[in-house]
């Protein structure tokens, strides 16, 4: 991935919406910390990242006590049409904002000219490099090279600058000089309370900031903390000071600190983390604050670690163990297409493919590596946020929050199949984290016992049921923890029932332990819970009748043969009946997926467990199934998303929740009616919804991933086109929220969820399938994958496709012993493998 373009940050600028600088940005991480730096020449800026750094604010951190007595007034007013109840007028609250750290400006002194620019993200290395020449007083060719990466060994950010002779000041920019800083949609934003420091001495330059005290925040006695250790090589550092900018209200010191280096080479090692307990006050020796103790003794650690035979800090010494790391994880797949353009630049391949009616092949191929790699990026402590580790803004658009209405699943939707071992545990370790919190929620929403109710968003710190009013009643969202579950449910399914460890002391003093076995320990209790939720959440006073009519009956206590339950109350992301101004309802198509499917996933469970008692239980799980309703469908022959004879569907919206039986989960793969009524529904969707609401990427993402499923390669194909068409590329393949970038936002859920799409186009599998090429187009000609993963044990060595020679070749490996069904076209072979077992197949069609 290469660029010949970049684009500074300048200090308090006013941004358009559609072109702000730090989009632009290169990024890296390692699942902890990352940075973002625009690799300009003359005023570079490196944005460093931490995944847990979240803005406290006044909004409350407990679930509403009036959402309990509600639940009543919830059903009667859904049983009996009445879409005027408001639940009381109640406003929504949000979780906290996630946060950037200190912004390093790098400023290149007494350069004239710059020329052969070009910066790139070094797939092999994970590395951001920027290189280019300079004219030095237009006296002689200078070559400068800056190299960077997060070291997912060492938990630190290294960057090397090195070149034949140059000078540079290195700073901290103020926050408030940073994009939205102290403004959010309404009013002003909380980091305007918050107050902060920076300091310099030989060597360190870094900053400190209290985050504001709220009262009932957790992070009310808590901040934040940044340090870079400056290393010089052949060259020499001074120390100076300019007048902090009258616009820096939150800064305590009236000096803002520059180092400035003159020599040949230079290493910065930059580590930032957050605390509940930072002192009452900054005080001068910034060495007596425990946070900058501690972010300066990590850096120390490494420091010391990789230093040479002349105590000199290593780079490539540093960089040879995370390059190992990483490059068994990256390596792991490979994709290959034939008429690949290599020579093209990002910005003129994708200038190339706005004038072009069909995939470009290198542009795939570096998308898909680029999502790879951010994934890679985002993995191993948590799930992708919104942004994925990334922002260089205050306030950003849905706080950059883990979203979990579509916009994680999307993201994770290739983790797996992918190899991903650390994302996968990153994100269990993301789940389990939570679940504390989502028992109170079932508790609190509906009264429940040992239950789980996921909320549409966490901050990473809490997930409570606070995001919710009329308009969105997510506390009435009912199939969270069932989608939630199913990443888990497939890392299961892919690498077997594993033992995972954590250093997290969040986790291992919510569970009294660090080691963890997939089934047992973690899938076993999760999908109990859940079950509870959905036995729960039926009563037999709510139901449908013989011909399928919502019907109440005070005090009933059993559904007679030919009745359904209703779940009641109910919410389909974010849409609501076609006439009906509630978005409150029964009988979300999605809602009845999600529960067959947990239900499904604890009985096998249970079965190959076998727990005291699970007998029992196997039986309450089959008759809740039989009891659930059913799907219905509309005229046009879709699948309603609401099974209910009172509504009317609603097209013209972007989400498409109640195709859930098809994607995340697989009830269409043996259901031929179901999958007809799910393709007939995305038509329906595609002709209804356009305008605005047709420009969110992850509604076509989404669509795309459905339709993977449903082994449509046409609309795969074209979904793709329009995305790659589009203008919601940033020159590095990262993506933003809108085609059109309407909104503004960095967004990462297009980028991750592209890698998921290619995946399932190019392999489907469940526990006793392998389905070879199910929705690849024939615009992608020839091509070759390998090391993918499948849900049944196998590796997908290697997959080899040409469509001008009508063959494709397959080379897999058993992972464990399994017996599945190989598919390509009409064709299908039984296979049992014995682990490490190898076979080649060839198919011609």
């Amino acid at each position: 991935m290469y660029s010949n373009y970049f684009t500074e940050i300048i200090p308090y600028a006013g941004y358009d919406i559609k072109q702000i600088a730090w989009h632009e940005c290169m990024a890296c991480g390692n699942g902890h910390i990352g940075v973002l730096t625009s690799g300009a020449p003359k005023n570079d800026s490196f944005i460093f990242q931490n995944t847990e750094f979240v803005m406290p604010s006044d909004e409350p951190r407990c679930v509403p006590a009036e959402v309990t007595e509600q639940l009543d007034e919830a059903r009667q007013s859904v049983i009996n049409m009445d879409d005027t109840w408001n639940i009381h007028n109640r406003k929504r609250t949000n979780m906290y904002c996630y946060h950037p750290g200190h912004q390093l400006r790098i400023s290149l002194k007494n350069a004239s000219d710059i020329t052969d620019f070009v910066r790139s993200t070094d797939y092999e290395t994970s590395e951001l490099v920027s290189s280019y020449n300079m004219s030095e007083y237009n006296t002689y060719a200078n070559h400068i090279k800056k190299r960077t990466f997060a070291s997912s060994v060492d938990d630190v950010i290294i960057t090397e600058i090195s070149g034949n002779s140059f000078t540079v000041d290195i700073s901290i920019d103020d926050f408030e000089s940073m994009h939205k800083f102290g403004r959010q949609k309404s009013g002003d934003a909380p980091e305007l309370n918050m107050k902060y420091t920076r300091f310099a001495t030989d060597g360190l330059i870094g900053f400190c900031a209290l985050y504001p005290q709220y009262e009932e925040s957790e992070l009310k006695n808590g901040g934040f903390a940044g340090v870079t250790r400056i290393i010089p090589y052949d060259g020499t550092t001074s120390l100076s000071f300019t007048d902090t900018d009258m616009r820096a209200k939150s800064c305590l010191d009236p000096k803002n600190p520059i180092i400035t280096f003159s020599g040949k080479k230079l290493v910065l090692i930059t580590y930032l983390d957050w605390t509940y307990k930072q002192p009452d006050k900054i005080t001068a020796d910034f060495f007596t604050i425990p946070l900058v103790s501690q972010c300066i003794n990590k850096i120390n650690k490494t420091l010391i670690k990789y230093a040479d035979a002349s105590s000199l800090f290593s780079y490539e010494a540093a960089l040879k163990p995370h390059i190992e790391k990483y490059s068994s994880i990256f390596n792991h797949v490979s994709l290959k297409l034939n008429n690949a353009d290599k020579a093209l630049s990002n910005e003129e391949l994708l200038q190339k493919q706005k004038k072009t009616d069909y995939i470009l092949p290198e542009l795939l191929k570096r998308v898909y590596n680029h999502g790879r790699y951010a994934m890679y990026s985002c993995a191993g402590h948590t799930a992708p946020r919104l942004s994925g580790l990334w922002t260089g803004e205050w306030n950003m658009l849905w706080r950059s929050a883990y979203t979990m209405d579509a916009n994680v699943n999307i993201q994770v939707s290739g983790m797996n199949t992918c190899g991903m071992y650390d994302a996968g545990k990153g994100y269990i370790w993301f789940v389990l984290k939570q679940i504390p919190d989502w028992e109170i929620n079932a508790k609190a929403v509906y009264g429940m016992k040992n239950a789980v109710l996921t909320p549409v968003n966490t901050d990473g710190h809490r997930a409570m049921m606070v995001e919710y009013d009329i308009n969105y009643p997510f506390q009435y969202w009912n199939a969270g923890a069932s989608w939630m579950i199913i990443p888990i449910y497939e890392f299961m399914q892919v690498y077997g029932n594993v033992t995972i460890t954590t250093h997290d002391e969040n986790i291992i003093r919510i569970y009294n332990k660090n080691i963890f076995r997939i089934k047992e320990d973690i899938l076993l209790p999760l999908l109990a819970k859940t079950f509870n939720f959905w036995e729960q959440l039926c009563t037999p006073e709510y139901f449908t009748d013989s011909n399928g009519n919502a019907r109440f009956v005070k005090g009933k206590t059993s559904l007679e043969p030919d009745e359904k339950y209703l779940i009641i109350p109910s919410f389909s992301p974010e849409n609501k009946p076609l006439g009906y101004k509630s978005a409150i309802t029964a009988n979300a198509a999605m809602d009845i997926a999600a529960a067959v499917d947990s239900l499904n996933m604890y009985k096998n469970i249970l079965s190959d467990i076998k727990p005291n008692g699970y007998q029992k239980t196997l039986e309450k799980i089959t008759h809740l199934i039989s009891c659930l309703p059913v799907y219905m469908f509309d005229k046009s022959g879709a699948i309603k998303e609401w099974s209910m004879n009172e509504y009317k569907e609603n097209n013209a919206h972007r989400h498409i929740s109640h195709l859930y039986c098809a994607w995340p989960s697989s009830e269409t793969q043996h259901n031929h009616a179901l999958a007809s009524a799910c393709r007939q529904a995305i038509i329906n969707r595609n002709r209804e919804n356009t305008g605005k609401d047709d420009t969110a990427s992850h509604g076509w993402i989404h669509k795309a991933l459905v339709e993977a499923r449903l082994k449509n390669p046409e609309a795969v194909y074209n979904t793709l086109l329009l995305l790659f068409k589009s203008g919601i590329f940033y020159n590095t393949f990262f993506t933003d929220h809108n085609t059109d970038r309407s909104k503004g936002v960095f967004c990462t859920d297009t980028l991750l969820g592209i890698v998921g799409i290619i995946n399932e186009m190019l392999v489907y599998s469940d526990e006793c399938t392998v389905e070879l090429l199910p929705a690849l187009n024939t615009g992608l000609i020839n091509g070759e994958i390998c090391g993918l993963l499948t849900k049944c044990g196998i590796k997908i060595n290697r997959l080899l496709w040409n469509n001008n020679k009508r063959s494709v070749y397959i080379d897999i490996s058993a992972l464990r012993d399994t017996s599945f069904n190989l598919i390509y076209d009409n064709e299908s072979i039984h296979l049992d493998m014995k682990s490490g077992e190898q076979t080649l197949h060839k198919f011609l069609h």
